[in-house]
């Protein structure tokens, strides 16, 4: 390959990089606000079931695995 072609390829890389990861983060805080706002109105609309989301253990049971 010819030396510019290897320097655009280069910086080519690291502009998708640092967009793919700005596009990541974006993602994730987007899902993040959206949860706790479904969190809210289902606090607000059907506090029963909010209630025993809460109180669920946070690691499911493994119904595989015997429980003594």
């Amino acid at each position: 390959m010819e030396p510019l072609t290897t320097g655009a390829i280069a910086v080519a890389t690291v502009l998708a990089t640092k967009a793919l990861e700005k596009i990541g983060e974006n993602i994730g805080d987007t899902l993040s606000h959206k949860t706790q706002q479904f969190l809210e109105l289902l606090k607000q609309r059907l506090p029963g079931t909010f209630a025993a989301i809460e109180q669920a253990p946070a690691q499911p049971l493994n119904y595989g695995q015997a429980v003594l």
